[in-house]
């Protein structure tokens, strides 16, 4: 095998993956809307040195039950002027009411906004029984924005299904559902086994899915409270990432270099196994997402 490799390609096994991720596969990248002057100067940080290398753009996420929904709508506004990127607001369902969510449509396609991410959304803490009636299901909200506006309009897929879903199966026929509703994409939630997202690809394939399926990749900084939040949505946590973080509890330097490169691997097999675009969870931060980028031939 190594005597196919084209003589100007490293023989290295981890430099021959980083030399055939140079491909400029399209990345985009998520924030989220910031509290405060700090949290802001670190979002326009963040979006201002990864603007030249999302060549699809961004996207602002909306809190559950629509909390951010004027932060939302104002921060995707902000980015899209700052940058000159397509942006793609998010757009929940649950927690808003029918006019709620068509409002606040209709005021992100007046500023410009011409990508929404329509979800369900997490059901807001306190009583459910005080949530306006909005649409139920994400396939509701899909129908209702295309005929509202010419959005380009995408949907969430889950690798290991939906945490509410009583099986894959189930929740593959919701997305399929989604899409027949008039989504062309969908974004994954992100897994920390990029063979989960292979098998998910397969999945899709079987079902007749054919629009892009994006995956997305969380930069695996900060490892304990990823770790949380990958099990609160329903991720699962290979034993093998548990044992090599536990050996960098007491010195971060290392546990920085382990996160560069256990990303960098990830990206490498999402791309093998057919990711059409990378979708990076930023976390407002973009030092990692930037070497990600680099890696990945943007810069």
């Amino acid at each position: 095998m190594i005597d196919n490799i084209r003589a100007d390609q490293p023989k290295e096994p981890l430099l021959r993956g980083l030399y055939e991720m140079r491909g400029r596969i399209p990345l985009s990248f998520e924030v989220f809307p910031s509290k405060g002057p700090d949290g802001r100067t670190a979002l326009h940080e963040t979006v201002d040195q990864l603007a030249p290398m999302a060549s699809q753009g961004f996207s602002v996420t909306m809190g559950a039950g629509g909390a951010t929904r004027s932060r939302t709508v104002d921060t995707a506004t902000d980015i899209a002027v700052r940058t000159g990127r397509p942006v793609m607001a998010h757009l929940i369902s649950l927690g808003l009411s029918r006019h709620e969510a068509l409002t606040t449509a209709d005021e992100l396609w007046g500023r410009g906004i011409r990508r929404i991410l329509a979800l369900r959304g997490d059901r807001p803490k306190g009583d459910a029984s005080a949530m306006p009636s909005g649409f139920k299901h994400a396939s509701d909200l899909v129908t209702a924005l295309r005929k509202r506006h010419d959005f380009e309009i995408a949907v969430a897929a889950h690798p290991e299904k939906h945490p509410e879903a009583e099986t894959l199966d189930q929740d593959m026929d919701h997305l399929k559902r989604k899409l027949d509703a008039g989504a062309s994409s969908a974004y994954c939630q992100f897994v920390l086994d990029p063979a989960v997202y292979g098998r998910f690809l397969e999945a899709c394939a079987r079902r007749g899915i054919d629009a892009p399926v994006v995956p997305g990749i969380m930069p695996l900084e900060k490892w304990p409270r990823l770790k949380r939040f990958a099990l609160m949505n329903g991720a699962s946590v290979p034993d093998w990432l548990n044992q090599l973080f536990a050996r960098t509890e007491t010195t971060p330097e290392l546990e920085a270099y382990l996160a560069a490169a256990i990303t960098i691997e990830h990206a490498r097999r999402l791309i093998a196994y057919g990711a059409p675009e990378l979708h990076v969870y930023t976390m407002n931060r973009w030092p990692l997402s930037m070497a990600l980028a680099i890696i990945t031939g943007h810069k």
